[in-house]
């Protein structure tokens, strides 16, 4: 194959069921629908060459195509409330080769997350492309104190509370992935069936920037945050 037919291909995952928000991929923020924002991530990325967005719905299929997105139909068995991603990746690759389209590295972006900034995409793309890595995720740093609850009873998970310190002198090495950034050679996905793994870098994101929309509250902060961003 010609090397200049491999590019790096963004895929965009948006199916039509959601639980938490309904319609949730295409909610209104800041007068375009969530999966506007993340296709024009991928646009502006200066290392992405190709962007297609996978859906089994036809009205959101429709707006991808209007935002400039190329389009590929999601299989139903993809596409309910129990489907996971990478299976889903392996196939849109395994389509787009049948188009003539050959990734060699692989960019999911979750349109769940309209406030990441694409520097952080490019950057991730070219520790995949120049550095070595065979993975980059984005993460921010948590200092959240963790407990988990059974019945009654909470503890902690994170931290003893016998030995806890101001927050300012804390040295913790905590931190929390935002799924707003993943990015993959085609050849770790396809042989571990896994978006991570191999050499795992990342890239440092603002906890601002890593609204990750589930649920309403979600919705109400992420449109809230983007209104006070506009120019």
């Amino acid at each position: 194959m010609d090397e200049k037919n491999k590019k790096v291909v963004a895929i965009i995952p948006a199916r039509g069921g959601s639980k938490g928000i309904i319609r949730k991929n295409l909610k209104d923020i800041g007068g375009k629908p969530l999966i506007a924002h993340t296709i024009e991530h991928s646009q502006k990325a200066k290392t992405i060459d190709y962007t297609v967005l996978s859906s089994e719905d036809k009205e959101i299929q429709e707006v991808a195509r209007s935002y400039g997105a190329n389009v590929i139909d999601r299989p139903k068995d993809l596409a309910g409330d129990s489907a996971r991603v990478d299976p889903l990746l392996i196939w849109t690759v395994n389509e787009l080769e049948k188009q003539g389209i050959y990734a060699n590295i692989i960019v999911l972006l979750y349109p769940t997350a309209p406030l990441r900034d694409v520097l952080s995409i490019d950057k991730a793309v070219t520790m995949v492309r120049e550095e070595g890595y065979d993975s980059v995720l984005s993460l921010y740093k948590d200092d959240t104190y963790l407990w988990k609850v059974e019945g009654d009873i909470a503890a902690p998970i994170n931290y003893e509370p016998a030995k806890r310190m101001p927050r300012q002198k804390e040295a913790w090495n905590q931190w929390a992935e935002n799924k707003a950034v993943y990015v993959m050679t085609k050849d770790l996905l396809l042989n571990t069936g896994c978006r991570l793994g191999g050499r795992v870098g990342y890239v440092e994101m603002a906890k601002w920037r890593s609204i990750d929309l589930d649920t309403e509250d979600d919705l109400f902060l992420a449109r809230s945050m983007y209104e006070r961003l506009k120019p």
